[in-house]
């Protein structure tokens, strides 16, 4: 069955109402970035008034009530041993929601075994796919995987950026819909829908998820090709469609600001990730390695010389994402 959304935050909170209602269990396991609400951002209230505990820093949990601390439990990715001990301690545990993946592959079978956990102590799986669904396979990237949860939440690529979001899960645990109160004001829109059925026909007809992968895999070695040639460390990480990634220096956050700063004047708006499409062509790709490799080589230059590229900056040093459970 499934039930339409908007938004991606606003389909985590739907799947995770309908998530309660089929457990009949409050309480909720986390591990990846699910959006704005109560139930969700409540994690990040520390134990003190301060909220020193933040999970997330850089999310101010102003305005969530703090009674609903310890509601929202985090365990971190490929960390089974961590998740298992959570529900031996929190019995009332009915919903795990997590990322498929993120930035770092499954480990020693973990999603099975976060699977095979849910299905032994009655607790609902949801795998949120805003982000991930479409860019590796036709569909959800647990079939990558062979991991089947019992909701799953498609939006983004779906809509091609019209605004659609989909919770789409097994018969007898989004019945638990009809027992609870869902609404929307734009349930029963159509141009949400309308897009993704035309988008979903060309996703098919051109294999759009390998044509995507792979010119995200091409993008990942130039950068790793460019840390061998100019000697300086980086990190790549995440989906190949989605691929990002990061110096390994103090710097970073610097390096990416004159990064987006320079690639502005040569007329790509680019940092230090880049989400493929098919319109990506072969030759804007090449042109885009060629001004990267220009700039990516200023900072080598720069940082080899000792020189304070932040002085050369045109605005202040961006800020640094929210650090991710995965």
């Amino acid at each position: 069955m499934v039930r339409f959304a908007r938004t991606g935050g606003e389909a985590n909170a739907m799947a995770v109402r309908i998530g309660r209602a089929a457990s009949g269990k409050d309480k909720v396991a986390i591990c990846g970035y699910h959006g704005w609400h109560d139930w969700y951002i409540s994690s990040n209230l520390g134990d003190d008034k301060s909220l020193d505990g933040l999970l997330l820093p850089g999310l101010e949990a102003n305005g969530i009530p703090r009674v609903l601390k310890g509601n929202t439990l985090p365990f971190e990715y490929n960390k089974f041993e961590e998740l298992s001990q959570l529900i031996s301690n929190n019995p009332d545990v009915g919903v795990i929601i997590m990322e498929v993946k993120r930035n770092e592959e499954p480990v020693f079978d973990f999603l099975q075994k976060v699977r095979n956990l849910a299905t032994k102590k009655g607790i609902v799986l949801i795998f949120d796919e805003c982000t991930s669904g479409f860019r590796e396979t036709f569909g959800g990237l647990h079939l990558k995987y062979n991991v089947q949860p019992d909701i799953a939440m498609f939006g983004k690529a779906l809509g091609n950026g019209y605004a659609i979001n989909a919770i789409i899960g097994r018969d007898e645990i989004m019945q638990a819909a009809q027992t609870t109160f869902i609404s929307s004001t734009f349930t029963t829109e159509r141009i949400g829908p309308t897009a993704a059925l035309a988008t979903l026909k060309v996703m098919s007809d051109l294999e759009s998820w390998k044509v995507i992968s792979e010119k995200g895999t091409l993008i990942s070695n130039f950068w790793n090709s460019l840390s061998s040639k100019y000697d300086i460390k980086i990190k790549t990480f995440g989906l190949a469609p989605l691929i990002k990634l990061a110096f390994q220096s103090p710097n970073n956050l610097i390096f990416k600001t004159y990064i987006t700063q320079e690639m502005l004047k040569r007329g790509f708006l680019a940092g230090n990730s880049i989400n493929l499409c098919t319109e990506h062509s072969d030759e804007l790709i090449e042109k885009y390695m060629t001004n990267f490799e220009e700039v990516f080589s200023n900072i080598v230059r720069f940082e080899k010389q000792g020189f304070a590229i932040e002085e050369i900056l045109n605005g202040p040093v961006c800020h640094s994402d929210f650090k991710r459970l995965n």
